[in-house]
C-alpha cells in the first residue's frame, strides 16, 4: 500500500509540475490538477493540504535532483580544477535544463503573496552552494586550496558560472546552449575562479 500511495503522490506531483510549467502558479488550480490525475480533489486533499504545498514539494522535487547530480559528487580526494570543471558543467546542465528553468520563473513569481520563494532559495541554491563551501574546507585542510571564507568562495564560484549564460537563456535572449558553449564557458569561469584563489600543492 505503500508503494502505491508514494506513486499516486508522484504522479500528482508530475501532473501539477506540467500544469504550473504550462499555466503558471496562479491559473493553475487544485480542480484542474484533480481532473487531470482523473480522481477528485479529496484525493489531493489525502496528499497535500493546499496547491502551495504541492508547487512546494514540486520544486523540492526537482531541487534534490539538481542537487544530487551536481553538487553530491564533490570530493577533497580528486584533482580540484578537473573537479570543479566537471560539477560547472553538471550544475549549468542543471540550471539551463527546462524544468527547473521554468520553475525557478514561477518561484520569483509566487515568491510576491507567499514564502515559496524563500523555500527554493534555501532547498535549492543555499543547501547546494553550502555542499561547495563545505568542499573547499575540504581542500583547505588537505593543504591544496588557499585559505578564506569558503561560504563567499563558493557564491563568488556560483556567480561566475552563471555569468555568460543564465541570465540571457532565463529572460529568452538566447536559446539554451549546446554542450560546447557551456563547457567554454565553465572552462572560462573556472579559469578565472582560480586566479583569485589558487591551488596549492598539498
Amino acid at each position: 500500500m505503500r508503494v502505491k500511495s508514494e506513486e499516486r503522490r508522484q504522479a500528482i506531483l508530475e501532473i501539477a509540475k506540467d500544469l504550473f510549467t504550462t499555466h503558471g502558479f496562479d491559473q493553475t488550480s487544485m480542480s484542474a490538477i484533480a481532473k487531470q490525475l482523473g480522481g477528485s480533489k479529496a484525493t489531493l486533499y489525502n496528499y497535500f493540504s493546499s496547491k502551495e504545498e504541492i508547487f512546494s514539494a514540486v520544486m523540492e522535487d526537482a531541487t534534490k535532483k539538481q542537487i544530487t547530480h551536481a553538487f553530491c559528487s564533490l570530493s577533497a580526494e580528486r584533482e580540484l580544477k578537473g573537479q570543479l570543471i566537471d560539477f560547472g558543467i553538471n550544475y549549468l546542465n542543471s540550471i539551463l535544463s527546462t524544468d527547473l528553468a521554468s520553475i525557478y520563473k514561477m518561484a520569483i513569481t509566487a515568491s510576491e503573496h507567499s514564502n515559496i520563494g524563500r523555500f527554493f532559495y534555501e532547498n535549492g541554491p543555499k543547501t547546494g552552494f553550502q555542499a561547495v563551501a563545505n568542499f573547499f574546507q575540504a581542500h583547505i585542510d588537505a593543504g591544496t586550496f588557499i585559505k578564506c571564507d569558503t561560504t563567499l568562495a563558493a557564491m563568488q564560484l556560483k556567480a561566475l558560472l552563471q555569468a555568460e549564460l543564465w541570465e540571457p537563456y532565463k529572460l529568452g535572449y538566447i536559446d539554451r546552449p549546446d554542450t560546447e558553449a557551456i563547457q567554454n564557458a565553465v572552462i572560462r569561469a573556472i579559469e578565472s575562479f582560480l586566479k583569485i584563489y589558487p591551488e596549492k600543492n598539498g
